[in-house]
């Protein structure tokens, strides 16, 4: 796939939303940038794969990952994350 990007001024580029689900990127993605030869490579790095996406609403959704996992754990933390957030503000 070949896609025209236009570089703003203060250098940055928006990936197509094509490429984008594609390669499964979301916000917080990370990309490893690489100068080769007289072209320029992202590579999205894949330890740092969030482990859920964001809804339109804005709410977490996990990703299917094949290993069980303790939701009423997970929401316990979530919640005391959140709690803590807003006791800081």
């Amino acid at each position: 796939m070949s896609t025209p990007v236009t570089l703003d001024s203060a250098g940055r580029i928006v990936l197509p939303s094509e490429v984008r689900r594609r390669l499964n990127l979301t916000t917080g993605s990370r990309l490893q940038l690489a100068v080769v030869a007289e072209r320029i490579e992202l590579t999205p790095e894949a330890d740092a794969e969030p482990d859920f996406k964001l809804s339109p609403a804005g709410r977490k959704i996990l990703k299917a990952t094949g290993t069980s996992f303790d939701a009423s754990a997970a929401t316990r933390s979530e919640r005391t994350a959140q709690a803590r957030r807003s006791r800081g503000r």
